[in-house]
């Protein structure tokens, strides 16, 4: 985790905010590229120049906190790792720098400070907090909703072990529902004027919640609908927006195909580009 504070005051990124693991591997010089293999969560390859490939068929949080991992074997000057789909696993049989690399995963995308700056901003008190909460905060972070809470119990030891065991009895569906106020199967983002640092990065056919009245900027996502709460709006197409708001807020708004495969650089390219351009 120290490795990964390291690697985060290098980069120049700051320190209070959440961050995107795929700009950061950019900035590294590392290529990152995404496959449809379903064995595998992903891939670091040290030569003949660092890579990490993540497979496109991951839940895009799982994807983000791959990409981290892989990062913590670059980190960690390690050559070539594959990451295989594997279901539940005894904490004994964990390979030692597999899981150095979770740890340094965990620290770069939710490191302690920006963690409770997240909460303290929203005036939400962490040993507390609802699934709701849990549910935006991870969306912020682009982590998984169980990912921040064991993250939040283990590593940082931020949540009472009663109390994260009480969060983790709840569904992922069931937390984005009480963050929304409704219920939806569909994945809904939940945005607030208070997501800074870095863009808001979904996939084609995903619904943010603004909870705000923003001006949309650009034709990747569409109005779906307004409400007392804020405005719907659904990722509609790969490329890149803006989303700005009276009160002086904006947030860039990155959109990718579902699944996309190829060059990570590409992935928001709009349709007729991406067709043009060196995919391989």
């Amino acid at each position: 985790m120290a490795s990964a504070l390291k690697m985060r005051r290098e980069a120049g990124l700051p320190l209070e905010s959440a961050i995107c693991a795929y700009d950061l591997a950019s900035k590294l010089g590392i290529e990152v590229r995404f496959t449809d293999l379903p064995s595998m969560e992903g891939m670091y390859c040290r030569e003949p120049g660092p890579t990490i490939i993540l497979s496109s068929l991951r839940p895009i949080g799982r994807r983000s906190f791959t990409c981290a991992h892989e990062l913590g074997h670059h980190s960690s000057g390690d050559g070539t790792r594959i990451d295989q789909l594997v279901g539940n696993q005894n904490p004994s049989n964990i390979d030692p720098e597999e899981f150095a690399a979770d740890c340094f995963a965990g620290g770069l995308l939710m490191l302690k400070m920006a963690v409770r700056r997240a909460f303290n901003l929203r005036h939400w008190d962490i040993r507390v907090s609802t699934p709701g909460q849990i549910y935006t905060i991870s969306n912020y972070f682009g982590v998984g909703y169980t990912t921040l809470i064991h993250h939040m119990r283990g590593g940082l030891q931020l949540l009472p072990q009663t109390h994260a065991a009480k969060l983790l009895r709840v569904t992922r569906g069931q937390a984005q529902a009480e963050a929304l106020g409704w219920q939806s199967r569909d994945k809904i983002w939940v945005v607030d004027s208070l997501w800074t640092g870095r863009p808001i990065d979904v996939e084609s056919g995903d619904f943010i919640f603004v909870r705000d009245q923003v001006v949309i900027e650009g034709d990747c996502v569409v109005q779906v609908r307004d409400t007392s709460e804020g405005k719907l709006i659904q990722a509609d197409r790969s490329g890149i927006g803006k989303l700005s708001a009276d009160s002086g807020w904006s947030a860039v708004v990155r959109v990718s195909r579902a699944g996309f495969v190829g060059r990570g650089i590409y992935r928001h390219f709009e349709e007729e580009a991406y067709e043009g351009a060196d995919v391989d």
